[in-house]
């Protein structure tokens, strides 16, 4: 919600004090902050772009150091720590740090709140690099997956941090990958290859945002779930699509695609099911996830099909013809609706 300075200075001193007296939670107090944005200045807006600048910048330099092996082992030598040394220090940074910013977290804007959380899961990671190391599995990426996502998906919640749930979630999704490929016996598992194991990974995560709905601690991280599991799916589904459930790509190449065109059908209608949902329970992201994929799969099949064969202008013309249609249902319906909701309100 855009405010004034002054609306805004009126709003955050109510939330402070009913804060302080109980009528609102934490959680709840901070939430409400976080929708606030001054519309008098652009001194927010401006802060909000260095800090994604800060946040880059800190990737790249936290891989530079860290993923540099040459740096790292002269580090090691000069002081002649062993790997388990390093976890420690680390892992009494990680503590320090998260509660250093967790005490200054009032006075501090949410981006800035979320860039620190960002370098506080850096080192969280760095722990968990040189246990590995410790405990001599540091040849497989399976074990480091294994511990990271569940130790940001716990720190998230537990932090109030957008950031390291993105992070768990991308964590869980490579540990998914890595895991299911371990188990995989002719590269599929569970008689799955990897983009159904994905399609089916992204309903896993739309299940479990839907669940987070009761668990109060998690309920700001919803979003942040359903878009990823959406994406996920929907990405998933459209690799499905092209290369159906096949084993291997010498497989696929041996059938013509007409073979997974039912894969074609299925993403079709998933789209159109997610779109429509979208609109009959004013879910945006459904409905745009549900347009966005109904036009990559138009646009996919168009070049698997269609690309040497039909004329192009015709093509773009049935797709201007299909989609001009959708936009005049959907303003006819919004202003039946409309007029509806008039008569009603009389």
């Amino acid at each position: 919600m855009e405010v004034n300075k002054y609306e805004y200075k009126i709003i955050i001193r109510a939330l402070t004090t009913w804060e302080q007296e109980g009528r609102l939670s934490t959680e709840q107090a901070a939430d409400l902050k976080e929708n606030l944005l001054n519309k008098d200045s652009g001194r927010r807006q401006v802060a909000q772009y260095f800090f994604f600048i800060a946040l880059c910048c800190i990737l790249l330099a936290f891989g530079t150091i860290f993923l540099n092996e040459k740096l790292l082992e002269k580090i090691k030598a000069y002081f002649s720590w062993s790997d388990l040394v390093i976890a420690l220090i680390s892992a009494c940074l990680s503590i320090l740090w998260f509660w250093y910013i967790g005490a200054k977290r009032k006075i501090i804007s949410a981006a800035a709140y979320e860039v620190y959380m960002v370098l506080g899961g850096l080192t969280v990671l760095t722990t968990l690099v040189y246990l590995c190391k410790e405990a001599g599995m540091e040849k497989s990426h399976l074990p480091f997956l294994s511990l990271a996502f569940p130790v940001l998906a716990i720190l998230s919640p537990l932090l109030h941090s957008k950031a390291l749930w993105i992070g768990a979630i991308a964590g869980m999704i490579a540990w998914f990958g890595s895991f299911s490929e371990w188990l995989s016996t002719g590269n599929l598992f569970l008689g799955m290859n990897y983009p159904v194991r994905f399609t089916v990974l992204g309903l896993l995560i739309l299940a479990f945002a839907w669940l987070q709905v009761y668990f109060r601690p998690m309920r700001f991280l919803r979003i942040i779930t359903y878009t990823a599991g959406l994406l996920i799916f929907f990405t998933g589904l459209w690799a499905v699509s092209i290369f159906g459930n096949f084993d291997s790509l010498a497989g696929w190449q041996a059938v013509r695609q007409i073979h997974v065109l039912a894969w074609s059908l299925v993403f079709a209608s998933a789209s159109v099911i997610s779109f429509y949902l979208g609109i009959r329970f004013k879910d945006d992201l459904a409905r745009d996830a549900g347009a966005l994929f109904l036009i990559i799969n138009l646009y996919t099949r168009y070049f698997e099909y269609f690309w040497d064969t039909m004329n192009k202008g015709i093509f773009f013309l049935v797709l201007a013809v299909t989609f001009g249609f959708l936009g005049w249902w959907l303003e006819r319906t919004k202003r039946t609706s409309g007029l509806a909701t008039k008569a009603n309100n009389k």
